[in-house]
Parts: structure tokens; sequence; C-alpha cells
């Protein structure tokens, strides 16, 4: 089905097989995995829920399509994709044949590449029910037909998916240029009917408005408040030149906060200061309770070259952070903060929080999803 997960192996099974079942089989729900095989546009975070249903400590990677047309129809998903579009892929091995196909992949939870993953655990998930855990042992086995042992049944049907997961962060597009921040809620309408948290930016950015699932709702000022932030390697726009450090405020939000629908915590894009094309922005996290009041944090973003590359760099205090570039898109996704920037050469890269002792989380790592001129100034390459 999937391909080799480190020491362990996924043996494929045909497409079509979910069409092949018996009418008594008819009514059980097909996998997102073999959906997406078969070409349906499925939510990713379907996917990765039913791989963690199986495994819950086993990689997970998000892949970008850096070729013209990366092709894998050799082998799971069986479909192509065109330039910019996601992926993922389970298990470094299996990462590593997707970048093989012209796929640029790094773990959701660290950042890691899969040519050097981190140190994980292959047992199978204890919430998994015994059906899948008889199915996803039934695929472990070598990556060479060859070396299959002669008894070992082949696998014929997609295992069942597991129950949906209330603490997965919804992503609804596969394809970067079409994903969206979902707000169903415009900023003159409460949210009082959401399960979850809403953050609506309101009053051309100045400040955000909180809507609670128990109805209730309160305004966050942002604009000229205490939303401050030491940037290091800032542009003084007043004398257009670099200075060491810099506190530069909050002008306003830029784009849609996003909330963990795990813990609550709202990260904010903010605009600090623009000049000679060039945008320089922070992301703020909020950690809010309901009836006002918050916790701010502030992502510490670190520079693109050299000690990052080594991972050795350290800010001098919490409060500082290297400014991003034009923040185009956020979201959270399996508990990790993604970070889409652009820079106005059209480069773009995502830079990847994963979670920590704070809200804000720790940088992870970036991926380049348009390796344009000055994809370098957004990540290590």
């Amino acid at each position: 089905m999937l391909g080799l997960l480190g020491g362990l192996s996924f043996v494929s099974f045909p497409v079509m097989s979910a069409l092949a079942q018996s009418p008594a089989d008819s009514a059980e729900p097909v996998a997102p995995t073999a959906r997406y095989a078969q070409g349906e546009n499925v939510d990713l975070a379907e996917i990765v829920a039913e791989w963690r249903g199986y495994y819950d400590d086993v990689p997970v990677y998000q892949c970008v399509c850096l070729d013209g047309t990366c092709n894998q129809t050799e082998e799971w998903p069986y479909r192509e994709f065109d330039r910019y579009q996601l992926s993922v892929s389970l298990g470094p091995n299996n990462a590593t044949v997707t970048e093989a196909a012209g796929f640029n992949c790094f773990d959701i939870a660290d950042g890691s590449r899969p040519s050097d993953p981190r140190a994980f655990s292959a047992a199978l998930s204890g919430s998994a029910d015994s059906e899948n855990e008889a199915t996803a042992s039934a695929i472990a086995r070598p990556a060479n037909p060859a070396e299959q042992p002669a008894s070992e049944p082949a696998v014929t049907a997609p295992v069942r998916p597991p129950a949906p997961s209330t603490s997965q962060s919804e992503i609804s597009q596969s394809e970067i240029s079409q994903s969206e921040i979902s707000q169903s809620e415009s900023s003159d309408s409460p949210a009082s009917a959401s399960s979850v948290l809403v953050a609506t930016a309101i009053n051309d950015g100045a400040d955000i408005r909180l809507d609670w699932p128990s109805g209730s709702s309160n305004v966050v000022n942002v604009a000229g408040s205490s939303w401050n932030i030491n940037v290091l390697d800032a542009l003084d726009c007043e004398s257009l030149s670099v200075v060491a450090q810099k506190m530069m405020v909050a002008q306003r939000v830029q784009g849609s906060p996003v909330v963990d629908a795990a813990t609550g915590n709202v990260a904010v894009p903010v605009l600090l200061d623009s000049c000679v094309e060039v945008d320089q922005m922070a992301v703020f996290v909020m950690d809010p309770a309901e009836g006002g009041g918050y916790a701010l944090y502030r992502t510490q973003l670190p520079p693109v070259t050299g000690a990052l590359s080594q991972g050795t760099f350290a800010f001098p205090n919490e409060f500082s952070s290297y400014a991003y570039s034009t923040i185009l898109e956020m979201r959270y996704w399996d508990r990790a903060l993604l970070v889409r920037q652009g820079s106005a050469s059209s480069a773009e890269a995502i830079s990847i929080f994963r979670s920590g002792l704070t809200p804000a989380g720790i940088y992870a790592g970036c991926g380049v999803v348009s390796d344009l001129e000055g994809a370098s100034a957004l990540c290590d390459l």
C-alpha cells in the first residue's frame, strides 16, 4: 500500500480492489488513502489521521512537487501532481521514493528530511481496533517482492479508516495555490454555532474578535498595543539601512488569524513595517481566556544561513526573532504551525513550528515551495 517505514515496508494493492468488495461490504467506508489513490481531492488531514490510527510515531512527511509534473503513477497514490501541489508520505523510505518523483519532503513534526529522519517507533498504535491492527500487521513486509515469504498473504483491500480525529486541524485543499484559511463566519456574524473558538481580524486589522463556542465574544486590540518584538538584522525604513536589532510594534493584522483546534491557541500574522517592496512581519500566538485576557507569545524565526543549518543558533531572549517576509498563509496541521511566506520575486517557503513548552512552539525547519530568485533568503537551501 504505502512503501517503506524505516525498517518496515508495505506492499501495494490494486486501487480498484475497493470497488471489488462484496455487496455485504459495500457499506464499509473507503479509507482516505484509497480514495486519494482514485483521484479524489481528499483532505490531507484525513490521511494523516488514518495513518496515526495504525502508527503513533512513524514520521509523516509533507511533500511539495517542485518539478513541472511529479509522476507517482507507479506507486501510491498512483497519480501525477502539478508543480507546487501538496502530498503526504508515511515513513522516511516512502518519502525518499516520493522525492525521487520530483518532490521536496519534510517531517511535519520536526522538519527533518527523509535522508536524515528522527528516531521513531514503528509499533502499532494502541488506538487501532483489532481489525486495523491485523491489516496493518499483514502489510508489514520486505520491499522486494522476491523476499516475501511464500506463506504471507497479499493485502487485497484498503484498511478501514479509524474514527475521525477531533484534535486534527482541517486542511480543505491539497494544492497550495488554492489553499484558504477557512472562516465560515464573517466579521459581522457571531460564531455561536461553532464547536471551537473562531478568531477574526476586524477594523482593517486593528483588532481581533474572538467568538467562543458558548456564544460569547470579546475583542483584542492589536494595532497600537503592546504587541512588540525585537527584530534582529532589521531593515530600518527611515534610514533604509540594516540595523543589528530594532524593537518593532504591530501595525495591523495582515491576513487571517488561525486557531489550533486542539489547544485553542490563536496564531496571528502581523505587519511590523514595509518599505522598498519589503515587508517585515511577525507571528504572535495568543493563549486567550473566555471573557477577556490572554497570554502573548512570539514565534522565533532564526536566520536562514550559517547557524541555522548547524542548529546551534540561540536568540538573545524570548522576545527576539528575525522578521518574516510577506506571510501568505498560516495553518495548524497535526499540532504543528505552518507559516508560508513569500518574497517580492515570488519565491515561497514554508516554516514549521512544532509544539513546545510555550504556545509559540519551537522552530523545526523549512521547505522551499517556489524555488525562484530570493528563495535562499527565506529558507536555508
